[in-house]
């Protein structure tokens, strides 16, 4: 028994004192530092030139993509006319996905990872607002209504297809979509749209493992106007991670009296910047740092470990230091960016429960 307890001391010595000062990491796929799929066209004197060139606006696009996802719309105008010397300041690799090359053209396509800390102390110094918190995906239950007939899960609901064909992944919240499982007629269907039952919608938003839903229901209405078609538009977030419940209306009028993608692509345009606004306001961050003592608890090593590398991969945190430890729970002295309810969220995101009160921060399992 003595033995086990030394070697338990041991191992928890090696796993957690070696860096008490926890450096912040991503998973691959939330990088939001990296920004992936940069086209480039670029036309010169010889293809050695063009492709100088295309680096150079590849970087400038990255960087200004980047921007959009983490800035308030408010804020974006003060970094547009930065200059491109200081843009490559920020770049730490650009990786090349695929390219093309002629006697005078090149043609790539482009990832460009920019260093995160160096983003941040500028944004900072010139304090500039913005948010790098990724939000768990929410599932979209895209509703269309004409003539009197509500579509949900059907094939037939064109404004449903638009969301499965062109799913996006690469903003602040990722959009998850369903093929319509048996379960999710239980929880959700057309009667329910309109009741918007949160006990059966937070059962759905478990049953896909994201933060919430996001019901958007597109109307098309009647136009006297033959080469005109009017769509009114209606968005809802359902959020169970702490999140705030937002709504958002707009109205769509097209002169065509024909279908197009072109139509649903811009009313999906619309929802998607309404979610990722809302989310950056509410998660803004200064470069204010607070600290606060937390009591984390586990079950075991492994637990502990799942938790050390959830708070690493947190874009608020700072840093933390380990101050006491048992074999079941230890206190923690957290440096974070924004307010405790910013912090409570962003536990979330990763799988992390974290009570305003206590001050408990455990594993959701």
């Amino acid at each position: 028994m003595k033995y086990k307890f030394i070697k338990f001391l041991i191992i928890f010595f090696l796993i957690i004192f070696i860096d008490p000062n926890i450096i912040i990491s991503e998973t691959s796929e939330d990088k939001i530092f990296q920004v992936k799929n940069i086209s480039v066209e670029i036309e010169s004197k010889s293809s050695s030139k063009a492709r100088e060139i295309a680096l150079l606006e590849a970087q400038e696009k990255g960087f200004k993509n980047l921007m959009k996802k983490m800035l308030l719309d408010t804020e974006y105008e003060m970094i547009e006319s930065i200059n491109i010397e200081k843009i490559l300041e920020f770049v730490d690799a650009i990786e090349i996905q695929n390219e093309k090359t002629t006697a005078s053209k090149y043609i790539g396509n482009l990832t460009v990872i920019f260093n995160e800390d160096k983003i941040l102390r500028y944004l900072n110094r010139k304090e500039i607002k913005y948010t790098s918190l990724k939000s768990k995906p929410l599932l979209i239950l895209p509703i269309y209504k004409f003539a009197g007939v509500t579509y949900l899960w059907e094939k037939k609901n064109i404004w449903r297809n638009v969301w499965v064909k062109n799913s996006n992944n690469e903003g602040l919240i990722p959009i998850k979509s369903s093929d319509g499982k048996f379960t999710d007629f239980i929880y959700f269907n057309q009667d329910q749209a309109v009741k918007k039952n949160l006990e059966n919608l937070e059962l759905l938003a478990k049953s896909h493992n994201t933060s919430g839903v996001l019901i958007a229901i597109l109307k098309k209405k009647y136009s006297r106007d033959k080469s005109k078609m009017i769509f009114n538009l209606n968005s809802s977030i359902y959020r169970f991670d702490g999140g705030e419940t937002n709504t958002f209306e707009d109205v769509i009028e097209i002169y065509s009296n024909e279908y197009s993608d072109n139509i649903l692509n811009d009313a999906k345009a619309r929802v998607e910047q309404f979610i990722n606004q809302q989310w950056k306001t509410a998660n803004v961050t200064t470069s204010q740092k607070k600290l606060e003592k937390i009591t984390v608890f586990f079950n075991d090593l492994n637990d502990w470990i799942n938790i050390k590398r959830s708070i690493g991969d947190i874009s608020i945190i700072d840093k933390y230091n380990v101050r006491k430890f048992s074999h079941n729970k230890a206190i923690i002295f957290l440096s974070f960016s924004g307010n405790l309810n910013q912090l409570k969220v962003a536990f979330k995101q990763s799988d992390l429960d974290f009570d305003l009160n206590s001050k408990k921060l455990v594993l959701i399992k």
